[in-house]
């Protein structure tokens, strides 16, 4: 076993957890990440507690982040790509870039662990993302919530009265060809505003969907308690535009009131947009070089376990972080089986 060698392609939460258990089973391991630091998108999520933790796990891929770094029991290289595939399976070369370098490994098997983008909101112009100001997503409310420590209107940079939530942007969505479920962005959104109204009570929440999927055991208990709360309103109602005030840059957002089954306008001080998953670009270039192929949904599909090759987190298909974990320990699993001969 000590002569089979593995390489990990990305350092998210899933090539960092492959990584890990792979060098806990004495493997030798290179970890390979193209950006400067590892962590991946989850690397900047913001802490969501309100009056208690609420599992979001951003905490958990710090924690993993800090401790791989400090480990050197595996190999990591950041800033760094792959160029080149070839050999077969147990026996294959790769060749890669960093900077002006270029260097090459020779490694029994593979696992491609490359993540996933946000949906590109501006793709969606009824919405405005791009062109008014107090329109965000909710990565861009994360972002500001862990850098900035509160919640501001772009437009003022003061804090926002009244938020709306709109749910299932750049998913489950016929007109842009995306039929499947993101299936985190519903308990992502409600975490954002749960963080949010227990820093600040005074900012009542909106939150518009079509269906709200459920994300672990005690994500109903979650649920409830939202549903509890007087300054969070729910409402079963997809928005069909935004419409934007130039003098006071409020939005307003027009959507079926479920209740009075008629057409409804409201305004509100800021939209933060839910928005789904999609394969990311480069993922899509390293699977043509590795020879992989994709889901009817547009992410990776597994390849048979005799290639040596295997995709693991949410490259493969949308996943929260403990799902995302839970799915890298069960490929670190299926590789150690292929280095003992079991396919």
């Amino acid at each position: 076993m000590a002569e089979k060698t593995v390489l990990v392609i990305g350092g998210g939460i899933s090539g960092i957890t492959v990584a890990s258990e792979l060098a806990h089973l004495g493997i030798p391991t290179t970890l390979l990440e193209k950006e400067a630091s590892l962590g991946g998108l989850a690397g900047s999520f913001c802490c969501k507690a309100s009056e208690s933790c609420n599992r979001c796990f951003a905490c958990v891929v710090d924690k993993k982040c800090s401790e791989t770094r400090a480990r050197q029991d595996f190999s990591i290289f950041t800033q760094t790509t792959v160029t080149h595939l070839e050999g077969a399976p147990g026996a294959y070369r790769v060749s890669l870039k960093k900077g002006k370098e270029k260097l090459s490994l020779d490694v029994s098997a593979i696992v491609v662990a490359t993540g996933i983008d946000p949906y590109d909101a501006s793709l969606k112009p009824e919405y405005g993302y791009g062109l008014y100001r107090n329109v965000i997503t909710a990565r861009d409310l994360d972002e500001m919530l862990r850098f900035r420590g509160t919640v501001l209107r772009p437009s003022t940079g003061q804090g926002p009265k009244s938020i709306a939530f709109f749910q299932c942007v750049g998913s489950r969505d016929e007109s842009i060809g995306h039929l499947y479920c993101s299936q985190v962005c519903c308990a992502y959104a409600l975490r954002l505003i749960k963080a949010i109204r227990h820093a600040h009570p005074e900012i009542t929440a909106t939150f518009l969907y079509m269906d709200i999927q459920p994300a672990g055991a005690s994500f109903q208990q979650f649920l409830d308690s939202c549903r509890q709360d007087k300054g969070i309103r729910l409402i079963r109602s997809l928005p069909s535009k935004v419409y934007h005030s130039p003098v006071s840059e409020d939005v307003r957002v027009r959507f079926i009131d479920p209740e009075k089954d008629e057409v409804v306008e409201e305004t509100f001080d800021l939209i933060v947009l839910s928005v789904g998953m999609v394969l990311r670009k480069d993922s899509r270039e390293l699977a043509q070089s590795l020879g992989l192929t994709f889901t009817e949904d547009g992410f990776l599909a597994s390849p048979p376990p005799h290639t040596g090759l295997f995709v693991a987190g949410a490259c493969h298909g949308p996943k929260d972080i403990d799902r995302s974990i839970l799915h890298a320990k069960s490929t670190a699993l299926q590789v150690l089986d292929y280095l003992r001969g079991r396919f």
